[in-house]
């Protein structure tokens, strides 16, 4: 299929690994392709400020809103006007304004990625209002889709961005690998404050039993005096680099995949990066699991359905090395063919008609 489009531009936090996801997406679909991270120009101090001002009182976040989000979106149409895209793809909302995404229209075809659902986590307070300018709205939950299709909002597709392989892969050099720990199962992830913090707690402490290790936030030493076992595994960290993160992926053999409860029938992308890198993600039951996302492939990754139970898969599949190695290869494989970016953009281009 032919480049439709001249010139696409994403807007995206380069830190995830699906910002490589999405380049090579919009690559196959147009002649030129550029990425854009807004917060390459806003101040560190703004964004800190931005995190924390939900605790102040409306009249006061209402006034810094309209500063930061003023400011913004200053910098974003005069990166639109600068570069002149004839289609623009969005991962959530980007501190998009309705009213520039009215602009952005004008020119180009506009899409969002829904990463998170606007329903469920306050990321923008105009995010919905700007899902409502968009030619078209992916999204890796099936159940947003439906509440989105509810209130009016009818150009929806189900999408699995896929694997980015150039970030997540499997490490075979002699020298690669060191100075990372070499764990059983690992998790790397930021707690919550409230009961979405509990919740992620109760599932990681039904792997301290085995080789864990558990990096995080500072926000996961508030629920230890729940789970005492916890505080042993836990080591404090910032954000982890992808390359250091890949690699120790690639020392796991088990990556616990939770489902934010923001996630009602969809599944977390950390189970693409656990597979990229050669390690078998324990899922959390999500129903698009097994209905869509691995739809025709013989195999599935261990869910778990029961977090009592989540012990008792770890131990299997660490007891069954040659079992849980060939899952991995299979469902990588799967995945690999089923959703790339050549196969992603046809399905873009065909739906965009």
């Amino acid at each position: 299929m032919s480049k439709r489009f001249q010139r696409a531009l994403l807007l995206c936090t380069e830190k995830y690994s699906l910002f490589n996801s999405f380049i090579d997406l919009l690559g196959e679909m147009s002649q030129e392709t550029r990425g854009f991270d807004i917060r390459n120009h806003i101040k560190t101090v703004d964004l800190r400020i931005n995190t924390q001002m939900y605790r102040l009182p409306f009249k006061i976040r209402n006034k810094w809103e309209k500063h930061l989000l003023g400011k913004v979106n200053h910098i974003l149409l005069a990166e639109i006007r600068d570069y002149r895209p004839d289609l623009v793809l969005v991962y959530n909302s980007e501190y998009l304004l309705p009213e520039t995404c009215v602009e952005i229209k004008k020119n180009a075809r506009l899409v969002f990625f829904m990463g998170d659902s606007p329903f469920y986590t306050p990321l923008n307070n105009y995010y919905l209002a700007c899902l409502s300018h968009a030619d078209l709205i992916l999204s890796p939950d099936s159940f947003w889709n439906e509440q989105l299709n509810t209130i009016g909002l009818k150009q929806t597709l189900f999408f699995v961005p896929g694997i980015d392989q150039r970030s997540y892969f499997p490490l075979n050099e002699p020298g690669e690998l060191e100075g990372i720990e070499d764990r059983d199962v690992l998790y790397v992830g930021n707690c919550y404050v409230n009961s979405w913090g509990y919740k992620k707690a109760l599932l990681m402490s039904q792997f301290t039993g085995f080789d864990f290790r558990l990096y995080g936030n500072s926000m996961w030493k508030r629920w230890f005096r729940f789970f005492p076992s916890l505080e042993e595994k836990f080591s404090e960290s910032g954000f982890i680099p992808t390359p250091v993160l890949n690699k120790m992926f690639n020392l796991a053999k088990l990556v616990p995949v939770d489902g934010n409860p923001g996630i009602l029938n969809g599944f977390h992308l950390r189970l693409f990066e656990a597979l990229g890198a050669g390690t078998l993600p324990l899922v959390e039951y999500r129903k698009d699991v097994e209905e869509l996302l691995f739809k025709g492939c013989k195999a599935m990754p261990p869910l778990i359905k029961d977090y009592i139970k989540a012990g008792d898969l770890a131990s299997y599949f660490l007891k069954n090395e040659n079992e849980r190695t060939e899952l991995v290869r299979e469902l990588r494989s799967f995945l690999s063919e089923r959703y790339n970016a050549k196969t992603n953009s046809e399905l873009l281009l065909n739906t965009l008609k």
